[in-house]
């Protein structure tokens, strides 16, 4: 019997949900572990080098650490039930799919959670309590839950979740649900009957933010049947027997979305690109965060902290597309020529590592 990999997570982790839907659908054998405050604070920095979940400690005794690394190393090794589509649009905007809910959602994460304190700290803090400090007495657990919830709120601000611009925000949240939920009453994954890598990476918002904590589950998934079964679906450690759609069809419903994707979080890329240009001429660490950028959003103008972590994940998808047969490439750039998005993969990103939760330049 294959020796178990080990999880290091919390049902809570924003990312935590994405790593754990990923590896029951790959059926990598892992046992799951909830890390106390000195696994969080001492032992996980000391193997990873941060303090973040989730973490995966393969069966060799090799420490993973990030989702994207993690996921590219399992599909190394097993191409078997791949989550990454074989045709050139299907994969490269299953990649920016994973890009858009690693990264985008985040002021949603957060917004849904902790701008709604009264329904949802209750149950975060009884969550989180039991995980960091098992069998001690409640008022300290109580202490160190308050002390995540202090590190995590302190997000708020750089990412924009301030209360001007709430209004955008859900509004903004409940257009990309609909489209969602839309898709979903018509296909059970983003490219037809098989998880691709855009399916986890959304669920590491869908899940451990919206889908469990009170507030959103009640206002926003529950009343969406269509993507509360995606979630499901998408925790399910049941066998997929499917595949994406032939020829590299795009579904009609998925259109909305990819606008949005081009409409909006390509500008944020690129105006990333331009706040991060002058840390880019020297090797280095770049910060986590960046000056504030503006973008489109909805049908307004939001800002937030740039985070040059996400140069890093457009710089895989740039890789994935250059190491794509000439025809692939071809019919690639067509389709973005087509959409007015053939410049994302030109942009001229210096060759970047990942450094714990921030990108290095190289």
């Amino acid at each position: 019997m294959e020796q178990p990999h080990i999880l290091y997570s919390w049902q809570v982790s924003y990312f935590g949900g994405k790593m754990r839907s990923y590896m029951r659908f790959k059926g990598i054998p892992f046992n799951e572990i909830s890390p106390n405050i000195f696994n969080y604070y001492v032992t996980l920095p000391r193997k990873t080098g941060v303090a973040a979940i989730p973490v995966v400690v393969t069966p060799e005794g090799r420490w993973l650490q990030d989702t994207s690394v993690i996921i590219d190393h399992f599909e190394a090794l097993s191409p078997i039930n791949s989550v990454i589509p074989n045709t050139p649009i299907q994969q490269f905007l299953a990649y920016l799919f994973e890009l858009w809910g690693d990264e985008f959602w985040i002021p949603t994460g957060l917004i849904t959670r902790w701008c709604h304190m009264e329904e949802n700290y209750p149950f975060l803090e009884k969550d989180v309590a039991n995980d960091l400090l098992p069998g001690f007495p409640v008022w300290l657990q109580k202490k160190a839950a308050k002390k995540v919830a202090s590190q995590m709120t302190g997000y708020l601000t750089r990412t924009g979740v301030v209360p001007k611009q709430f209004d955008l925000l859900n509004k903004w949240t409940e257009i990309q649900l609909d489209a969602l939920n839309l898709h979903f009453e018509h296909y059970p994954y983003l490219f037809g009957f098989s998880p691709s890598i855009g399916d986890f990476g959304l669920m590491a918002p869908l899940y451990g933010h919206l889908s469990r904590d009170p507030w959103p589950a009640k206002n926003l998934i529950s009343p969406r049947p269509h993507l509360a079964a995606w979630i499901e679906r998408m925790n399910s450690a049941s066998p997929v027997t499917g595949d994406f759609l032939a020829d590299d069809e795009i579904p009609a419903t998925l259109e909305p979305l990819i606008a949005s994707l081009f409409r909006e979080l390509l500008p944020y890329l690129e105006n990333t690109l331009r706040v991060a240009q002058p840390l880019l001429d020297r090797k280095g660490v770049l910060p986590r965060f960046l000056d504030e950028i503006s973008f489109p959003l909805a049908h307004g103008s939001y800002q937030r902290c740039a985070m040059p972590y996400c140069l890093w994940m457009l710089q895989r998808i740039q890789d994935a597309c250059r190491a794509m047969p000439n025809i692939q490439n071809e019919a690639l750039c067509s389709y973005l020529t087509a959409h007015n998005a053939q410049h994302i993969l030109d942009m001229q990103i210096p060759r970047m590592k990942l450094r714990g939760l921030q990108a290095e330049v190289i």
